[in-house]
């Protein structure tokens, strides 16, 4: 059951409920991972109070590496 916290907004769709991510194991067990999602976009954080639109803390988002690859040569 998604909790209702009255206090907090999704930064996407604004909507006011969250949930724990879970997912089943091959032996069926279900296995809670240390993720969240919003009930309605399934948007994905690690830490609550940093995605709430609500909220002041940073988003705390990085960017990822840049990557350099080498030029290809033309094949002629």
């Amino acid at each position: 059951m998604a909790p209702y916290t009255g206090q907090w907004r999704c930064r996407i769709c604004a909507y006011e409920r969250y949930h724990r991510v879970s997912v089943p194991r091959k032996n069926g067990v279900r296995y809670e991972t240390s993720f969240y999602a919003c009930s309605k976009c399934s948007v994905m954080f690690l830490n609550p109070s940093q995605w709430n639109a609500l909220g002041e803390a940073p988003m705390n988002v990085e960017a990822p590496p840049e990557v350099v690859t080498p030029m290809r040569r033309r094949r002629q």
